[in-house]
């Protein structure tokens, strides 16, 4: 057993104040830092017409915009040429949607098709990439989400106050 002399707790209290200095004085510079997103680019408006037509949604996720066209900018060479291919393809169908939409796009090259897997993994699903390593870039501002947030919640949101589920349910009566 080892005994706690007075030179012992001064030399742990010490190291324990040297060891949380420290990291403190890491955690807010360097080592809690948040990765910063791709080069800030700009969505073009091309983006922003595929984006509102796939989304439904007047104004989609600014945050989720700005993502998922950083990931499709260091991703497809090509993007705003594509982009705009895209959305002369769109225009030109206007009623072209599901599986007949997907039928059009299956006689176009195949990196505009993948553009547009992309395009709506990225705003449905919050995952852009090819498997066996995909990138998660949204959670809970997905369009997913969006589109049921009057009646829904994300996954991830408990429903009653916090540890709601320790307590046993009401007991009601059978109709």
């Amino acid at each position: 057993m080892m005994t706690l002399s007075r030179r012992r707790l001064l030399t742990g209290t010490a190291g324990l104040l040297v060891a949380g200095v420290l990291t403190q004085a890491l955690s807010g510079s360097l080592a809690f830092a948040s990765p910063p997103l791709a080069a800030a680019v700009a969505p073009s408006a091309s983006f922003t017409a595929i984006s509102v037509r796939l989304t439904g949604l007047d104004q989609p996720d600014a945050l989720l915009a700005q993502r998922l066209y950083s990931w499709l900018h260091a991703n497809f060479p090509q993007l705003d040429s594509q982009l705009d291919t895209l959305s002369a393809l769109l225009q030109q169908q206007p009623a072209a949607n599901g599986s007949s939409l997907l039928a059009l796009l299956s006689t176009q090259p195949k990196a505009l098709d993948d553009l547009y897997q992309a395009l709506v993994s990225g705003w449905y699903l919050g995952v852009v990439g090819p498997l066996p390593r995909p990138q998660c870039i949204a959670f809970e501002n997905i369009v997913s989400y969006q589109l049921v947030r009057d009646s829904l919640l994300p996954p991830s949101y408990a429903p009653g106050q916090p540890n709601f589920w320790t307590q046993p349910p009401a007991r009601r009566a059978h109709v």
